[in-house]
């Protein structure tokens, strides 16, 4: 995701947090729990939501570009499972500075079973 909507993310949750906290103090412990309970199922009801629009997006294709940097750790590369095809587009997948490591490539014909394919 986009730094930005980390960003987002963390202030809605920081937000919604200060308000948790200020209903419990000016309000009282059951009113909390109300609303507590309807975010709850809202933020809920959201993340079904983004699960199925996930679940529904094409798979990702193209060029992609994976990088390590200050000891980090890439990998990149598909796993196509039981004789898939290989994935199209180009891959880069580097390592860039003391400690880093990376590693690239697609993984194609796997059998859960044990047999090859």
């Amino acid at each position: 995701m986009q730094r930005g909507t980390w960003r987002w993310i963390g202030g809605a949750g920081g937000a919604a947090t200060v308000a948790l906290v200020l209903v419990a103090l000016l309000a009282d412990l059951d009113t909390a729990g109300q609303v507590s309970s309807v975010a709850g199922a809202v933020v809920g009801l959201v993340g079904v939501v983004v699960a199925v629009l996930a679940l529904r997006a094409p798979a990702a294709g193209g060029d992609r570009t994976v990088k390590a940097r200050d000891g980090g750790i890439a990998a990149g590369g598909d796993i196509n499972g039981t004789g898939g095809r290989a994935s199209s587009g180009r891959r880069e997948v580097s390592a860039g500075g003391q400690g880093s490591v990376a590693a690239g490539g697609d993984i194609n014909g796997i059998d859960l079973n044990g047999r090859s394919s």
